[in-house]
């Protein structure tokens, strides 16, 4: 487990903790800060610094969950319980605030301890080593790596790494095994699993795909390309990547009283499981049969895991999912190219045409109290049967 803690967060309510964190975030926003030349001794460059030269890139980042994994209410919070229940630090720290824990920053004073999974911190990745408390070998200086051959900045040095390339990169912070030896995070060994690694489609494939921009100011200098990869990453909560990796079709027929309907879900654009990541991730589907005049039904299937612990209670919080999971007791997620058919019967009158309905939402709830929500909606199809059919 990691050893660093925040103990200048460690007191007081979780209102006072939000209100601790609020406070430090707008006075680190608020301050003047004077410009960081890169590549300090021991010190990693403040995103903002980036965004300077590179300021495409620093946009998409900025609406990144990796620009969020650190100053977050939501993650606050878990941190919070976590390091109260385990009555030390919990080891969130090495994905969720992996600057502070570089820099040993333990009372997060820096600004960049707040930034999340930074610019400088990815890009001073030298290697990775499998199953390490501290997984990634960090190298802060004037030599930014990356994925390209050839770059030549100006205001630092460049250098091509193949870790760039490969799915490595992502997979200590995507595949994590708790102190009970159960696996929480199972993405990249969903990956690993899946046809995709033999098609060379890595997680930076999917999730850092090329787009229209300049990874360097016009004003600072001229680029050879006009593409750089999306450094927003959008995954599990976003909409449209939910929509790139779910297909869905819908048949309804009458069956005398009764109206069959019959869904079918596809996994066609994720090398993993759907959804992946956290337990309390679930893919709800909603299907309804209408007649527009008094006559509904609605029946819904949930494709997600439950896991327990090792006394056999359902665990339905963040903290408790990676602490004390033990085991899984169900897990009907979509596997890469998995097909699911799915089937409902309605009693239905003839007296009117009816509307079969099928809607998916994606819900995550990391708290109990929020698990009634069906979730975000993100896809929807129907199908018809006239009256008398």
């Amino acid at each position: 487990m990691s050893l660093w803690g925040i103990s200048v967060l460690s007191k007081g309510s979780r209102a006072s903790l939000l209100l601790v964190v609020s406070i430090v975030i707008v006075a680190f926003g608020s301050a003047a800060h004077a410009r960081q030349r890169p590549g300090r001794a021991g010190e990693l460059t403040s995103a903002e610094e980036c965004g300077r030269c590179h300021q495409d890139i620093h946009r998409y980042w900025k609406a990144s969950r990796h620009a969020q994994s650190s100053d977050s209410p939501r993650f606050q919070q878990a941190f919070l319980k976590a390091k109260a229940d385990a009555g030390a630090d919990p080891g969130c720290l090495t994905c969720h605030a992996p600057a502070a824990v570089y820099m040993r920053d333990t009372k997060w004073e820096k600004k960049t301890s707040w930034e999340g999974v930074t610019c400088d911190f990815c890009h001073s990745v030298r290697s990775i080593r499998a199953g390490a408390d501290r997984p990634f070998v960090i190298e802060a200086g004037m030599i930014k790596t990356g994925p390209l051959k050839g770059a030549r900045p100006t205001e630092h040095g460049a250098a091509f790494s193949e870790v760039y390339t490969s799915s490595t990169l992502c997979a200590p912070c995507h595949q994590f095994t708790n102190d009970k030896k159960y696996d929480v995070l199972t993405t990249f060994a969903e990956w690993q699993a899946s046809s995709y690694p033999a098609q060379n489609m890595t997680c930076q494939t999917c999730h850092m795909r090329p787009t229209t921009g300049n990874i360097v100011d016009p004003k600072v200098a001229r680029s050879a390309t006009s593409s750089i990869n999306v450094h927003e990453m959008p995954g599990g909560h976003s909409i449209s990547e939910l929509n790139r990796a779910l297909l869905a079709q819908i048949t309804a027929e009458r069956k005398g009283d009764a109206i069959d309907v019959t869904v079918t879900v596809v996994n066609r654009g994720a090398g993993h499981k759907v959804p992946t990541g956290s337990p309390l991730r679930a893919i709800v589907m909603v299907v309804e049969a209408d007649n527009a005049v008094g006559a509904r039904q609605i029946a819904t299937r949930t494709f997600g895991r439950v896991v327990v612990d090792g006394a056999g209670q359902e665990l339905q919080d963040e903290a408790g999912v990676f602490q004390r999971a033990a085991k899984t007791v169900s897990d009907n997620r979509l596997a890469p190219g998995e097909r699911k058919v799915e089937r409902f019967s309605f009693p239905m009158p003839r007296t009117a045409p009816v509307r079969a309905l099928v809607r998916f939402y994606y819900r995550y709830a990391p708290e109990a109290s929020a698990r009634p929500d069906p979730g975000t909606p993100f896809l929807s199809v129907s199908a018809w049967v006239n009256a008398g059919q």
